[in-house]
């Protein structure tokens, strides 16, 4: 699994795929905006590693080719398309922590904070995690996604391109009302899923408590998955996710925050930050 590291300006697919390590599943970074043509959805590929670009007609909240065997290594000459080192100046909005930053997510009308080490994505960009599907377009079908990214360092040297990031935050829409104490915790088990399975097998996921959310507003459940990641070459050995569950403002529906990020290792962000990040949810003024 191969998530994206890098938010340059939509423009066509890079001109070499690297493929992913892991069971495969690869990440693509998309433009949401989409051209209707003879009821053909076309997406802008901003960054797509591991697989070729994919039709995402229908993006899960929740729930690629095929990689490398285990016992291959990451190529000592990674693609040039890493850390973000500056924020997309449209994702960002006035903060209400001071010393961070805030993102804005105007697809959803929500906001968050993060801290200064992290960096806010272009508000178009989508992440998230594939897997092949044989009757989706392209072959793969995204198994969860969102936007409104912001993204906390990088895998250092030729791991720099391959697993999940240290710590990726975004926020996607259930799609119609829901109980938040049951979306939650199958939100959070998704992306674990999702982002820290590889050809090892599948992460051990330990689910927390659905505790109820209240920050400015709005509504609903959180939970923290705790992640014992299988043993493999760039992924960490454990690492944490968090799914906050609420209730849309203008009613509706059900969105959710997802933070998942290393709990190992020297690479990934403060964990505690990850409370006051969530803490920070609030509408979009």
């Amino acid at each position: 699994m191969t998530p994206p590291h890098s938010f340059p300006p939509p423009g066509p697919p890079p001109a070499s795929y690297r493929q992913g390590q892991g069971r495969g599943v690869a990440a693509a970074v998309l433009s949401v905006a989409a051209v209707l043509v003879v009821g053909i959805v076309v997406l802008t590929v901003v960054m797509l590693r591991g697989a070729l670009p994919s039709g995402l007609a229908d993006l899960p909240g929740a729930g690629g080719a095929p990689a490398p065997s285990a016992s291959a290594s990451p190529s000592p000459t990674p693609v040039e398309l890493s850390t973000p080192t500056a924020d997309a100046p449209e994702a960002l909005t006035d903060a209400t922590v001071a010393n961070w930053k805030g993102v804005a997510v105007p697809d959803y009308g929500i906001a968050y904070d993060v801290p200064q080490a992290w960096f806010a994505a272009d508000p178009g960009v989508i992440t998230g995690f594939e897997e092949p599907d044989p009757d989706a377009p392209f072959g793969y079908s995204p198994t969860v996604a969102m936007s409104g990214v912001a993204e906390f360092g990088a895998r250092q040297g030729p791991c720099h391109t391959y697993p999940p990031g240290p710590g990726t935050s975004g926020i996607s829409g259930e799609g119609e009302p829901a109980d938040t104490a049951q979306t939650a915790p199958r939100v959070a088990e998704a992306w674990a899923v999702a982002a820290y399975g590889n050809d090892n097998g599948d992460p051990e996921v330990s689910l927390g408590e659905a505790v109820p959310f209240a920050a400015n507003g709005l509504t609903g459940h959180q939970v923290t998955a705790t992640v014992k990641v299988p043993e493999f070459e760039c992924y960490p050995g454990e690492a944490q996710v968090r799914a906050v569950s609420f209730a849309a403002p203008q009613g509706g529906d059900v969105y959710h925050f997802v933070v998942y990020a290393d709990a190992s290792g020297d690479e990934g962000p403060n964990l505690a930050d990850v409370d006051t990040m969530v803490s920070t949810l609030r509408p979009l003024a």
